[in-house]
C-alpha cells in the first residue's frame, strides 16, 4: 500500500471514529435532557399536589374554611340610643308571591336601634315563661348552633359594635354594656343553653336549616317574636311543610330549595314580609293569619285604629362557612297605621291591602286576615 493509499485510509478511519463518537455525545445529551425534563417534571407534579392537598377545601357552596373572614366594619362611636328603627314600606299595589331577594353584606346581619334594650329584655322574659316553645335544637343542629354563637359572640358582635360589646382581656367573655350580662365567647356545652344566650343578645328571631335528600330542614332556632305560629312546630320539619299553608308556595317552592342549595359563604341576602295586626303583642303564636281551612273567624271586624300595626319583617339568609348550615334570621318592626296615614302613605297602603286578592295567590287575602281587618283598616287609610 502507498503512503498515499495508506493516509486516506487512516483519515477515513478517523473520520468514521469521529462520527461514531460525536453521535454517542449527541444520544448522551438527548437522554440527559429527557432525564432532567421527567425529574423537573415529576417535581412539579410533586409541589403541585401538595399545593392542592394543603390548600382549604372548597365545596360547591363557595369559599373554603379557611379562606374565608367577613369584612366587619366597626361601627365606632354608635349610640344606639339615638338610632331610629328603619322605616320599611315594602307595599306594591298588587301582591304576587315571588322570593323578591336582594344582595346583603355579612356585616349587615344584626341591627342595633333604640328599641334594642326594651326588645331583648322582653326576650329574656319570654324564654324564662314559654321555653320550649321559643327555643329548641334537635342533634343535628347542635354543631350549626356553636357555630353560630362563637361567630356572634367572639367576633361578630365586638367587632361590628365595639361600643356596645366588649371582650374581656382573655377574650374569653364577651360584656353586653346594655343589659349588663356576661356571657362565655365559647358556646355552652347545650345548645339550648347556647339559644337561649342568643336569644336575649340580639333581636333577630333565628332558623338554622340543614340540607337533606329530602330538602332542607329546620335543625335548631330561637323565636321569641313569631308572627301567628308557633315556632316549635317547625323543628325538624322541612321547608316544604313548614310554608305548606301559605297560599301560593307552591309556586317558588323549588325555586326556594334551589336557591338555598347554591347559596355561597359570604353572600347573604335579604327580603321583606309585611302583614297587619289588631293588637300590639310582638310574641304571637297564633291570631295573625287565618288558615284555608278555618271558617270561624269573623269577616269584617270593628277594628281600634290606635292598636292597629303593620308588622315587617327584615329576613336574611346567610350560610355558615363550618357546618354549610343556612341561617334565615329576621327582625321585626312595628308601626301604628296612624303612622302611614300621617306620612301621607294611607291611599297607597290601602290599594296594597286590596292587591292582597288580584295576584298570583288570591288566597292571600284570607291567610293575612284582611277578610277581618281589611274593611275598617282601608276606610280609615282613605278617609
Amino acid at each position: 500500500m502507498t503512503s498515499t493509499a495508506s493516509f486516506h485510509h487512516a483519515f477515513c478511519l478517523f473520520h468514521h471514529n469521529l462520527h461514531i463518537s460525536c453521535l454517542r455525545e449527541v444520544m448522551l445529551s438527548f437522554v440527559v435532557a429527557c432525564a432532567a425534563a421527567a425529574l423537573l417534571w415529576l417535581s412539579y407534579t410533586l409541589i403541585r399536589t401538595r399545593r392542592v392537598i394543603q390548600a382549604p377545601e372548597l365545596t360547591r357552596h363557595g369559599k373554603g374554611n379557611d379562606d374565608y373572614r367577613p369584612k366587619i366594619t366597626p361601627l365606632e362611636g354608635l349610640v344606639w340610643e339615638n338610632e331610629k328603627p328603619k322605616q320599611l314600606r315594602p307595599f306594591k299595589p298588587t301582591y304576587h308571591i315571588t322570593m323578591a331577594l336582594k344582595a346583603d353584606t355579612p356585616q349587615e346581619l344584626i341591627t342595633i336601634d333604640s328599641d334594642y334594650l326594651s326588645r331583648v329584655t322582653l326576650r329574656r322574659a319570654l324564654i324564662a315563661q314559654h321555653g320550649a316553645t321559643v327555643h329548641g335544637c334537635t342533634p343535628h343542629g347542635r354543631a350549626a348552633v356553636a357555630e353560630l354563637y362563637t361567630y356572634l359572640l367572639s367576633s361578630y358582635l365586638p367587632a361590628r359594635y365595639p361600643s356596645l360589646f366588649q371582650l374581656a382581656p382573655s377574650s374569653r367573655a364577651l360584656r353586653n354594656l346594655a343589659t349588663g350580662a356576661t356571657h362565655p365567647t365559647a358556646p355552652p356545652a347545650d345548645a339550648e343553653a347556647a339559644l337561649r344566650i342568643l336569644g336575649e343578645t340580639v333581636e333577630e328571631d333565628m332558623f338554622l336549616l340543614r340540607e337533606t335528600p329530602r330538602g332542607h330542614e329546620s335543625t335548631a332556632f330561637a323565636c321569641c317574636f313569631p308572627s301567628g305560629f308557633d315556632p316549635s312546630e317547625k323543628l325538624g320539619r322541612l321547608l316544604s311543610e313548614i310554608h305548606g299553608p301559605v297560599p301560593g308556595y307552591d309556586r317558588i317552592a323549588a325555586s326556594m330549595e334551589r336557591f338555598f342549595g347554591k347559596l355561597e359563604v359570604g353572600r347573604s341576602v335579604k327580603r321583606m314580609n309585611w302583614s297587619v295586626q289588631t293588637h300590639d303583642q310582638l310574641f304571637n303564636c297564633k291570631g295573625n293569619h287565618i288558615l284555608a281551612d278555618d271558617d270561624s273567624y269573623t269577616p269584617d271586624e270593628q277594628v281600634d285604629i290606635s292598636k292597629t300595626f303593620v308588622r315587617v319583617e327584615l329576613q336574611t339568609l346567610t350560610r355558615l362557612p363550618e357546618t354549610r348550615a343556612i341561617l334565615f334570621s329576621f327582625k321585626t318592626y312595628m308601626y301604628p297605621v296612624r303612622q302611614l296615614k300621617d306620612e301621607g302613605g294611607g291611599p297607597a297602603f290601602a290599594d296594597a291591602v286590596d292587591g292582597l286578592a288580584d295576584g298570583n295567590a288570591p288566597g292571600m287575602r284570607i291567610y293575612k286576615g284582611s277578610v277581618r281587618w281589611g274593611k275598617a283598616v282601608c276606610a280609615y287609610l282613605r278617609s
